[in-house]
């Protein structure tokens, strides 16, 4: 009996731990930020203030998250051991390349591109990459830009020396004493500093590189997608704290836009934590349970094992009571009852449960108890006691009428301070509204992308402004009709806001062109399928986006795009968004044409049903036009 309390006890302890974590995982309120000196981008100026374009955003960010900002400044290659040893939680201007991205996590958006550029003495020429060979060159430690033009060189059988430093103002302070006869820095930070130093620029340059915010390795997960977010966000809005900044530090520079994603990693875990509560509140009522039954089971032989009893009745780390089947007088409790009440035994010994635990605004349901038990029903209640002070306990009151032939002759009455198993119950209940309010949120933001990028393809297009729309909002009727499922028609629903996304890969002079297209002009529009599964497959979303966008120009008889798939070969995702696109575009004005009208479109659909299009998808297209009045949104 001893090792299942000590069982259950611990149970409860790592229920309550659960429920009591320091926070969300996503409530981050001190984040510490990497830097190193890199004007303009960000650097700590005279007046120890860290500035910069990288500086202004994160500032702003941390604003509208509340964070507060630490700034950790080192050398570069100190910055990025930092990330490694997961001492900070970002670091601030990175160039992305693959090597990286398999040692650190990186935001999906950059904030700026840039590329590298040599520098060389006053005086010298360096025309061509070739020009420097046997030259001593300045490079800063793990640069990026560094390893490109050693990969370089060596692929041309160029051979120079390396001055290693540790951050791009040694380049050039390198150049400037006759360390080296060249240097290589950021294209950016050239601009930015080159006139305080003596040093000539060349015209020898090193690819183009993103720069983004880095992070540990799956450490800092989060943070990067509020960064993306906000890239996202104001990267559209021309006074928006990024653009802004970069217009005030590099005019005339824009920023480069990547898509964001978002990923919902914290749901399963919160989940399984609902579920071990669950699971320890189950079994604590199943200990309970399983006393009671052993109680009863033992009254026959109370009599022959005293000794037993004794022990079961003194070490029992509940509260035990027995009572007189007459007046309910107390005869006997143990040294449980003395603990979690605060009574000696002489105290109460003689007197009645009802005058001495049973708080005066529950006298009614004490003597109900009573009653119960006389007739020689065994109860199990959950109720507020009080002790000897009056403090109010919530405990679990099992009362077990001790009956033998002759009927009733004693109760047997067990109090459980359940105080802890209420306070987790309170939390458990507190947790299932917060996860409940997590999931809203994260639906929210997946559907605020996917919104996004339905903008981004319309803003390529505007001559098809509103189509993916008025395609999503049929799509959705439709699926509604057809009786799917509350996911599937949020996913057509989703899929078809953005099912033209490929279309930003097509230039906007063939988009927008009134006349009729070329051969190659046609084949180009015809990829926008497959550039919109490519551009959707690694976003993480709760739908399968990529596959219905990269089915939706298939065809029943194969006669569709890209992979000419067939029938039931063709999601029933994807046949709806056929349907529903055809009617859309032909009922539409366009530039090469004008509106052929919604009739023209559902004569289309009527006359190639089964051959084109899904039967069943048609029916319901069709209904919904002319039974049920359906009409596109503006229309």
């Amino acid at each position: 009996m001893r090792k299942r309390d000590l069982l259950l006890c611990c149970i409860v302890v790592l229920a309550l731990c659960l429920l009591l974590p320091p926070g969300p995982a996503w409530a981050f309120h001190h984040v510490k930020a990497g830097f190193y000196q890199n004007k303009p981008l960000v650097f700590r100026g005279a007046d120890g203030v860290v500035k910069g374009i990288y500086a202004d955003f994160l500032n702003a960010v941390a604003v509208e998250n509340e964070w507060t900002l630490e700034w950790v400044e080192g050398t570069f290659a100190e910055g990025l051991e930092r990330l490694e040893r997961r001492e900070i939680d970002i670091m601030t201007a990175v160039a992305w390349t693959e090597q990286r991205q398999e040692r650190y996590d990186f935001t999906r958006k950059a904030v700026i591109s840039n590329w590298g550029v040599f520098y060389s003495r006053r005086g010298m020429t360096a025309e061509s990459i070739p020009d420097l060979e046997g030259m001593r060159i300045a490079v800063v430690r793990r640069d990026a830009y560094a390893a490109a033009f050693r990969e370089l060189a060596d692929k041309f059988g160029i051979t120079c020396s390396y001055l290693e430093v540790d951050d791009y103002p040694d380049v050039l302070k390198a150049i400037e004493e006759w360390r080296t006869e060249a240097g290589l820095v950021s294209r950016l930070f050239g601009l930015a500093n080159e006139s305080d130093y003596h040093v000539d620029r060349t015209n020898l340059f090193i690819e183009p590189m993103e720069l983004r915010f880095a992070a540990p390795k799956g450490f800092s997960v989060t943070i990067l997608q509020i960064l993306d977010f906000h890239l996202t966000k104001w990267r559209t809005i021309p006074n928006s704290p990024l653009n802004t900044s970069i217009q005030n530090w590099l005019p005339g520079e824009h920023p480069i836009g990547v898509i964001p994603s978002w990923f919902p990693w914290f749901v399963g875990a919160s989940l399984a934590l609902v579920l071990g509560v669950l699971f320890a509140n189950m079994m604590l009522r199943r200990q309970v349970l399983s006393r009671t039954r052993e109680l009863l089971k033992s009254r026959v032989d109370l009599s022959r094992e005293k000794v037993f009893f004794e022990k079961l009745f003194e070490e029992s780390p509940d509260a035990l009571v027995l009572e007189s089947k007459e007046g309910n007088r107390i005869l006997r409790v143990n040294s449980g009852f003395t603990r979690l009440f605060g009574y000696i035994r002489e105290e109460v010994e003689g007197k009645t449960l009802n005058d001495v635990v049973v708080p005066e605004e529950l006298l009614q349901e004490g003597m109900a108890l009573d009653v119960e038990t006389a007739q020689g029903n065994p109860i199990l209640v959950e109720t507020v006691r009080k002790n000897k002070d009056g403090k109010p306990i919530d405990v679990s009151l099992i009362s077990v009428p001790v009956t033998l032939e002759e009927g009733v002759l004693a109760s047997y009455t067990i109090y459980r301070d359940i105080s802890a198993a209420k306070e987790a119950r309170r939390a458990l209940i507190e947790s299932r509204e917060s996860i409940r309010k997590s999931l809203e949120s994260m639906r929210r933001t997946w559907e605020q992308t996917i919104e996004v990028l339905a903008t981004a393809a319309e803003t390529r297009d505007p001559y098809t402004a509103g189509h993916q729309r008025n395609v999503s909002v049929l799509s959705e009727a439709i699926a509604t009709e057809l009786g799917l499922d509350e996911d599937k028609v949020n996913s057509v629903r989703m899929a078809g806001l953005v099912h033209d996304i490929g279309k930003i890969n097509v230039p906007a002079e063939i988009l927008s062109k009134p006349g009729t297209l070329g051969e190659v002009e046609f084949a180009l529009i015809r990829t926008h399928p497959e550039i919109g599964y490519e551009i959707m497959k690694n976003i993480e979303l709760p739908w399968n986006l990529a596959d219905m966008i990269l089915q939706h120009h298939e065809r029943m008889d194969g006669s569709g795009y890209p992979a000419g798939l067939k029938g039931e070969e063709i999601l029933l995702e994807s046949r709806i968004l056929a349907v529903a696109d055809v009617v859309e575009a032909m009922s539409s004005h366009r530039p090469y044409r004008a509106s052929l009208g919604i009739g023209s479109a559902l004569k289309e659909i009527e006359e190639n049903r089964k051959k084109k299009y899904d039967a069943d998808v048609v029916d319901v297209c069709l209904s919904l036009f002319r039974e049920k009045g359906f009409k596109f949104p503006g229309a």
